[in-house]
């Protein structure tokens, strides 16, 4: 029955940290706030996660993963897919995720996660080690394949280049929404935009298969 309880306590301390976090960003946030809204002793945030930024990279990390359930690295592809079916797959996954599905709260957890990947915290290595790097290895086994025998600072550059491209999309949001409407990923849509970025790598992934 402890146990239980436990386990339902931290359930709605994450739910209730997701909104207040959401809400005011990091810095504003309070355990306070956040176990209010919880109807949990403010001990609990302690006892649970181990303090306030750990809590909010426990969100973000809940983020990161459900993003993942939602929209999976390989999009439902058979286990012996193509190099460059992954590499598609890849590219739609990653776009869906950074559309996210229109929920505001979702948004800006998105936003959040976007200025640690830009300016990371102290745990944000957490976030990295059980999901980022893995993600991101998937996409540099793809590039081994694509670029056999190219060095491998060119396929780590190749990668960036993909991953670059569509980070695009998210980080300069509000601009393109305000300068180009045209041109923002909610406006052209998952899979315009996929194709777009997909066949643009795969011509720089060519030029760089033919250099000597």
């Amino acid at each position: 029955m402890g146990q239980d309880q436990d386990a339902k306590t931290k359930q709605r301390l994450l739910e209730a940290a997701r909104e207040v976090f959401a809400e005011r960003g990091p810095r504003e946030a309070t355990v306070r706030d956040i176990c209010a809204r919880a109807k949990a002793n403010v001990a609990a945030v302690n006892y649970h996660f181990g303090g306030k930024e750990r809590l909010y990279m426990a969100v973000l990390l809940d983020f990161v993963q459900r993003s993942l359930e939602r929209y999976p690295l390989r999009m439902g592809l058979e286990a012996d897919a193509t190099p460059m079916a992954r590499l598609y797959a890849y590219i739609r996954s990653l776009l869906y995720r950074l559309r996210g599905d229109g929920d505001p709260l979702e948004e800006k957890l998105g936003q959040l996660l976007t200025s640690e990947l830009m300016e990371p915290s102290e745990y944000f290595i957490q976030v990295l080690d059980k999901v980022l790097m893995p993600v991101h290895e998937e996409l540099l086994d793809v590039m081994r394949q694509l670029l056999p025998g190219v060095p491998d600072q060119t396929v780590q550059l190749c990668a960036a280049g993909v991953t670059g491209h569509c980070l695009f999309f998210d980080n300069m949001k509000q601009l393109i929404r305000r300068v180009r409407p045209d041109l923002s990923l909610d406006r052209l849509g998952v899979d315009l935009v996929t194709d777009f970025v997909y066949r643009y790598a795969c011509a720089g992934i060519a030029s760089m298969a033919a250099r000597p």
